[in-house]
């Protein structure tokens, strides 16, 4: 019955923006009617502003519950005793989840030194950033920023590390791209937790600060939303947070905003 836990794999199309194709949900989508109307027509701060007032009402998790809702949102649709590594692609147990070398455990890809928000319920626990990774690959990207460039990391050779950042493989880009600027637009400073930013550097350490921009920004465009992609959004939204991540149902937003 694990299955149940996940939605449909969503049907898309593609349209021209530009010199990209992003995918956009299709009317099939799990997209409430209405979701985004406060967001219609406008473009950068005013944008960035509506869509946190959209998305800034969402439930959070205590951090111990981040494991079993990982265990639904990144179940491997060809194994539902398993789970899917955000920078390896390996299927591993879903009960293997821990802090054991031969685990996997809760990867904050906007580095929960950025800003010093730990573990704690909010930025710490919010499921479109926080995906499952390998205990060794986790602790390789440490709280690096992302960038192009690097040697083949261990257990993950597709993705790539070097001094000062970290590049995830080329199937993930654009997920964790949009996982990253979502965490700028929901977390903004009027709610307790830091004013998360993106912005063009790397070494942004203790800061509130995830680099770098301009690469995420190419990430999202060269990665656009697949059907997976679109499914973790809707389950999200349907059986955890409430609420969604803009950037996978709206790629070109990024664009708009930054």
């Amino acid at each position: 019955m694990r299955a149940l836990r996940r939605t449909a794999l969503l049907a898309s199309v593609g349209v021209a923006l530009g010199a990209a194709a992003f995918l956009v949900p299709s009317a099939s989508a799990d997209i409430p009617a209405g979701y985004y109307d406060a967001a219609d027509g406008k473009t950068g701060a005013e944008l960035h502003a509506a869509l946190h007032e959209i998305i800034g009402n969402g439930a959070h998790l205590s951090y111990d519950e981040v494991w079993d809702a990982l265990k639904a949102t990144d179940e491997d649709p060809a194994n539902p005793a398993n789970v899917i590594m955000i920078y390896s692609g390996v299927s591993m147990s879903e009960n293997a989840n821990g802090g054991g070398t031969d685990q996997w455990n809760r990867e904050h890809t906007w580095a929960k030194s950025h800003g010093d928000f730990g573990t704690s319920s909010g930025p710490g626990t919010d499921l479109h950033h926080l995906r499952p990774s390998e205990v060794g690959v986790n602790s390789t990207r440490g709280n690096l920023d992302f960038d192009n460039g690097g040697s083949p990391v261990d257990g993950a050779p597709d993705s790539l590390v070097d001094g000062d950042s970290f590049e995830p493989r080329d199937a993930v880009k654009g997920d964790i791209a949009r996982g990253i600027l979502y965490m700028a637009v929901r977390y903004d400073g009027d709610d307790g937790f830091a004013d998360l930013e993106p912005n063009d550097s790397v070494g942004n350490d203790s800061a509130p600060f995830m680099g770098r921009l301009s690469v995420l920004i190419e990430w999202n465009t060269q990665d656009p939303p697949d059907a997976a992609e679109q499914a973790r959004n809707d389950l999200i939204y349907t059986q955890f947070q409430n609420n969604r991540n803009p950037f996978i149902d709206h790629p070109e937003w990024v664009d708009a905003i930054w």
